[in-house]
């Protein structure tokens, strides 16, 4: 026989138990903020990817005659290479974690979460935008030259269906990263709020 009061409904009791707040030490905070820097460096490195690919493509793109298409390209390498200054300007340049002692090691992880959220902010607009123009550039330069019309764009749907789920996931992992950086933010200023 069962006891239904919900005095000793071991689910309720285990419910109802006062939690205590989770308390990061010194330590874990000092590993965190590196394990976070060393991240963000690693996207910075990652993102010298776009340029190269545009320099590339669009080096190439320069060699064909259609004026309007070697403006594009230029644009697109202009864009790229003005777009690194832009996308990393300040972020190398910040504290090392080691340096977390001089000031609140709580705040040096936020400014550390600040920065990659800051990171993820530009990389859409500085460093994917150039790649999508000289890809876009290359497709219209393909359907120009005839090489991209009835017969052959079936053989490559496939790749420009890839292209297209490509920059959509992209965009959608960017703005997750994006929220779930201004999350930690928030918590760590709520966390900052509770011990003022």
């Amino acid at each position: 026989m069962q006891n239904d009061s919900p005095g000793n409904d071991p689910r309720k009791i285990w419910q109802n138990q006062p939690t205590e707040p989770s308390i990061m030490t010194l330590l874990l905070i000092r590993k965190k903020t590196r394990e976070l820097h060393a991240k963000t460096r690693g996207e910075l490195l990652r993102s010298l990817a776009g340029p190269l690919i545009v320099v590339v493509l669009g080096g190439f793109g320069l060699r064909f005659s259609d004026l309007v298409l070697r403006v594009v390209f230029v644009v697109a390498m202009a864009w790229s290479i003005a777009g690194q200054y832009f996308l990393n300007r300040g972020l190398w340049s910040g504290a090392k974690p080691e340096d977390a002692a001089l000031t609140a090691s709580l705040e040096s992880y936020r400014q550390e979460v600040e920065r990659r959220r800051f990171l993820f902010s530009r990389v859409l607009q500085w460093n994917l935008g150039p790649v999508l123009l000289v890809i876009a550039a290359w497709i219209l330069m393909s359907v120009r030259m005839g090489v991209l019309d009835r017969t052959t764009l079936p053989k490559a749907a496939p790749f420009l269906t890839l292209l297209a789920v490509w920059l959509v996931a992209v965009v959608v992992i960017r703005i997750r990263q994006q929220r779930e950086l201004q999350r930690e933010i928030d918590d760590l200023d709520e966390i900052g709020r509770a011990n003022r």
